[in-house]
């Protein structure tokens, strides 16, 4: 059964990673530990699968970008991604010293609280208009961003998360970067920071973790085709005119992740695992819907 369920996982929730260049830790953590795995090899999986299943995508990303000495992936992706690489590694030290002092529940709170009002952000906040416009980045909006990638490194160390799901809004809302290059610069940042993630818990104990390396393998043979996929559908989307569309629905992910963090601090654990798996499949079809639907009826971006 797991032969047969985890890749179908994997498909289902790197395609909705695809399209709006994130992980899809929020699926394949809950899955695995209905299974029975230990939540280290959870969330060692939920971030390492993503290495193979977007690194043929990234690689395409990578040749188109630009990264000429003023462009916004020099002045932007490598700052956050550089910042948030020097302190990927510090998050079991921080989340020791919130444990200790006021408790799991109490960074489950804080996490709450973060995540809500990313959402909002990103929900209510400006983006770029069009895909043309894109911003000039001064050298202290690039220091600002190496800051920025400093403490996403920290935050989705301690909380076992994508950074990802963080780098999105800074470039979307707080730098105004049209989605079209937004999109490439998150699956850029998405690889490096799941792989620094993923290697952190596969090596955790000073040798390599067969069963989380042989469970994102599994799980990446369904995702190497649903990420791609997703990022086909967000292209086509993006194309027929509603890139304020495709970005503000990246809410839905924040508070996805908020409503499976409150369930579990009310003790409904099991509830929240089989709701995660239900709400990626839901999210799957809707997605493929909305294609449709603005395929049927086009805009033309003045």
């Amino acid at each position: 059964m797991i032969y047969i369920l985890f890749p179908l996982i994997g498909f289902i929730g790197m395609f909705s990673g695809g399209y709006w260049g994130v992980g899809c830790g929020w699926l394949i953590v809950p899955t695995m530990l209905i299974f029975g795995f230990t939540p280290n090899e959870a969330v060692g999986v939920g971030l390492l699968q993503m290495v193979p299943s977007i690194l043929m995508s990234v690689i395409k990303d990578i040749k188109a970008l630009e990264w000429k000495k003023e462009s916004v992936a020099t002045r932007l992706v490598i700052p956050l991604g550089f910042g948030a690489f020097l302190l990927a590694f510090s998050g079991k030290m921080v989340n020791r010293f919130f444990y200790e002092r006021f408790g799991s529940i109490a960074l489950l709170v804080i996490f709450c609280f973060f995540m809500m009002t990313l959402g909002l952000t990103v929900l209510f906040g400006k983006t770029s208009e069009y895909e043309t416009k894109v911003p000039h980045i001064t050298h202290e909006q690039s220091l600002a961003a190496f800051f920025m990638g400093n403490v996403v490194g920290v935050f989705s160390s301690v909380m076992g998360v994508g950074g990802a799901i963080f780098f999105r809004p800074i470039l979307a809302n707080i730098y105004k970067v049209p989605e079209a290059i937004t999109a490439k610069c998150i699956r850029v940042l998405l690889l490096i920071t799941t792989f620094t993630g993923g290697m952190y818990y596969t090596f955790s104990d000073g040798k390599a973790d067969m069963t989380i390396i042989t469970m994102s393998l599994l799980i990446a043979a369904g995702g190497m085709i649903g990420f791609p996929l997703g990022i086909k559908i967000h292209n086509k989307i993006l194309a027929n005119g509603y890139e304020k569309y495709v970005n503000k629905s990246f809410a839905i992910v924040t508070f996805i992740v908020l409503t499976n963090t409150i369930l579990n601090i009310f003790g409904l654990v099991v509830f929240s695992r089989y709701l995660m798996i239900t709400i990626a499949v839901l999210l799957f079809i809707s997605i493929n819907l909305f294609a449709k639907y603005t395929e049927k009826h086009k805009k033309i971006n003045l």
